[in-house]
């Protein structure tokens, strides 16, 4: 369901040179609309040179806090992170759709566990919420956090990770990495990868004492974290990670179809059905949609962030780039409209589920 409200910018602060940390403000009557869940993202909505633009970003905030906070890292050559970073400010409002997104932990009280994170730069900002929420939720419950950034100066929520470790220094750790600042530690001078993240396994940590891993960051740091943890005895359903860029976002790149044929089907939104019509011009289902006067929800157009999932009621599709949904939800139909295409006519997709 698509569902925005224009919620207010109750404060801007700046955590970076180049990222800033919003607070938006929710009146009463819309807060079980933005309740959410440590992990969770929201997605934004703005009109930028004429042109609206969505963007997700993660929650950065506990919701525990009773806030709703979001970090957004400017990006080179980012229409809408520029316009974040550079234009908005207290008391301006933007268009906020309600948070979305399975990435994450539910903290539970009973629980004793021991936890893993891993980041980069501004992957920093869903595992805050995680770590936040389920050390003050888990009281005997332990954090480790390994977050690699260029330069200490780069360092997202730094403050707000010292509080942390000040409130439970028996409980919570943070190994920084800098790949272009000096460390009096070898160990924690270069980027995270593969071999890094072995030799910290080797010396440092044992990864296969820890119950879960949260990896957030690039795809390469994605993938040779999975690899290591794997490797070191983490159960693969026992690794959860958000990515936020992928090195293949082209939609026509993602779908690979050898030929293309204009096609018909439905999508039923808001509980109203709808008949549309691809063409061999569209790269997807949500850009066939769009072009003919649906308000479809999406953000990433990447396959990355979910918020375009839907359901096959009928008919068959194929779908391109997958990087959210989990292999119980395809078996159960769903698949992302912005990388999939219908395989024929006859396909009836469900936007209400």
């Amino acid at each position: 369901m698509t569902v925005f409200h224009r919620l207010n910018i109750a404060d801007i602060t700046r955590e970076t040179p180049d990222a800033v940390a919003i607070t938006l403000q929710v009146p009463k009557e819309l807060r079980d609309y933005y309740y959410y869940t440590p992990g969770q993202h929201l997605t934004l909505k703005a009109r930028i040179g004429g042109e609206e633009l969505r963007r997700c970003y993660s929650i950065c905030s506990s919701p525990l806090e009773m806030r709703l906070q979001i970090g957004v890292k400017a990006i080179p050559e980012g229409r809408f992170s520029g316009f974040v970073n550079t234009q908005l400010k207290a008391g301006d409002s933007i268009e906020v759709m309600v948070p979305q997104g399975q990435f994450g932990y539910q903290p539970h009280p009973d629980t004793s566990g021991n936890y893993l994170a891993i980041a980069a730069g501004s992957g920093i900002t869903p595992l805050l919420s995680i770590i936040a929420t389920t050390l003050q939720q888990e009281t005997d419950s332990q954090f480790t956090l390994i977050y690699g950034n260029r330069t200490s100066r780069g360092v997202m929520f730094r403050e707000a990770l010292t509080d942390l470790k000040n409130r439970y220094p028996q409980r919570f750790q943070v190994l920084y990495l800098f790949s272009q600042e000096n460390s009096d530690i070898p160990l924690l001078k270069g980027r995270i990868d593969g071999e890094r993240l072995k030799d910290i396994g080797r010396i440092l940590l044992d990864y296969s004492a820890f119950d879960r891993a949260f990896i957030c960051g690039p795809e390469s740091l994605m993938d040779d974290a999975h690899i290591a943890l794997e490797q070191a005895g983490i159960p693969a359903g026992r690794i959860s990670s958000e990515r936020f860029n992928t090195t293949l976002s082209n939609n026509d790149k993602a779908v690979d179809s050898a030929e293309r044929i204009a096609t018909r089907l439905t999508i039923v939104q808001d509980g109203l059905e709808q008949e549309i019509e691809m063409s061999t011009e569209d790269n997807s289902i949500l850009d066939a949609a769009m072009r003919q006067g649906a308000d479809l929800p999406y953000a990433c157009k990447g396959g990355v962030c979910a918020t375009c999932k839907c359901k096959v009621l009928a008919g068959e599709v194929e779908m391109g780039i997958n990087y959210s949904l989990e292999p119980d939800q395809i078996e159960a139909g769903f698949v992302l409209s912005c990388q999939s295409r219908p395989k024929g006519d006859g396909v009836v997709l469900d936007f209400d589920v």
